[in-house]
């Protein structure tokens, strides 16, 4: 079914390559020099210091810092407010992945190379890995600290996603074998929690794209002895490459191969919108915390930002609204340029 209001996405040009990648921060003060405006997608910035590919981009809780992986076989650390490089650290292959712990303004680094080996580091001391694990057999797609930084989780193209615990990380860091290792039938091309440090209820919901579906699993983090299994499942026209939950609303977003983001009902799999504006493949969805807006960002070389409510008065949607009153985020965007790019409100 589709949006009774056509949508009229906010292109954000600037990527001189497909953009793989982006990352949104739940931090809402702007005052951070981030590059991009979330509600507005204006270009404030640009991290320089990559001399390949960039693969994945991250923050940390109060979006303070930022770290990228890329294909010069290093993974960077970055201060947002000056955009200067805080710290290089060199790899033995490209670096696919990169994760920040949330609980500690990210004092930990956790990294996925195409050696297929996930590194952890302590970024006091990180000339050599805290942990190191030859994990899986495939390239990587994930590394996500989960459970208040406890555990982290990796997915990979082998088609299993796979859970470490980490919790003793310091004291003990030798790690023989995971929690547990789920197959999930086909490559897994992305993987994302919904509230990735909720410990309130002990439960997180989980989306995971492989194949032409999407997957959607409840983690218990009461009992990590063993994998859940998918509570929906849902199959779409195309494979697809990301997914992301809405922070509050009972909706998902997911693109592809067709170059399509489509929009769902999370508990009957029912589409309910069908976004077209992209010249190329969708590489990358994900909501803004407040819900607002997803972006996508696409083989097209562009970022463009659609509303969850088409016709709502929001950001550029709207520009009578003074800056001071519309809710605001930080993110990252990342191409396959060199050139990590992030986007906050």
């Amino acid at each position: 079914m589709s949006s009774a209001i056509k949508q009229a996405p906010i292109s954000c040009p600037g990527h001189t390559r497909p953009v793989v990648d982006i990352y949104f921060s739940v931090e809402t003060d702007y005052c951070k020099a981030i590059l991009r405006r979330g509600d507005t997608g204006d270009w404030i910035g640009t991290f320089l210091g990559h001399e390949g590919a960039v693969w994945s981009c991250v923050l940390d809780a109060h979006a303070t810092k930022a770290a990228t992986g890329a294909a010069d076989f290093t993974a960077k650390l970055w201060d947002t407010v000056s955009g200067q490089q805080l710290l290089s650290i060199t790899e033995e292959h490209v670096v696919r992945c990169t994760d920040l712990s949330k609980t500690d303004s990210g004092a930990f680094l956790a990294t996925a190379n195409n050696a297929k080996k996930i590194s952890v580091y302590d970024l006091i001391a990180p000339t050599k890995p805290l942990i190191q694990l030859q994990a899986h057999d495939e390239f990587l797609r994930r590394t996500l600290w989960c459970d208040g930084d406890r555990h982290l989780l990796t997915a990979s193209e082998d088609a299993t996603i796979k859970l470490w615990d980490l919790k003793d990380r310091k004291k003990n860091p030798v790690i023989n074998a995971p929690c547990w290792s789920r197959s999930c039938g086909l490559a897994v091309k992305d993987f994302q929690f919904h509230h990735p440090n909720d410990e309130h209820t002990g439960e997180t919901l989980a989306s995971v794209a492989a194949g032409a579906a999407v997957h959607l699993y409840l983690y218990d983090w009461r009992n990590t002895s063993a994998s859940p299994d998918p509570v929906a499942s849902f199959n779409l026209p195309c494979n697809v490459n990301s997914v992301s939950i809405h922070p509050t609303d009972n909706t998902l977003v997911c693109g592809g191969e067709d170059h399509y983001i489509y929009r769902l009902d999370r508990t009957t799999g029912e589409i309910l919108e069908t976004c077209k504006g992209h010249f190329g493949p969708v590489h990358c969805v994900r909501f803004s915390p407040d819900g607002h807006v997803f972006t996508s960002g696409s083989e097209d070389g562009t970022v463009r930002l659609w509303q969850t409510e088409p016709g709502r008065k929001y950001g550029l949607w709207d520009l009578s609204v003074p800056a001071g009153n519309m809710e605001r985020s930080s993110g990252c965007v990342t191409d396959e340029g060199g050139t990590p790019v992030s986007c906050p409100s």
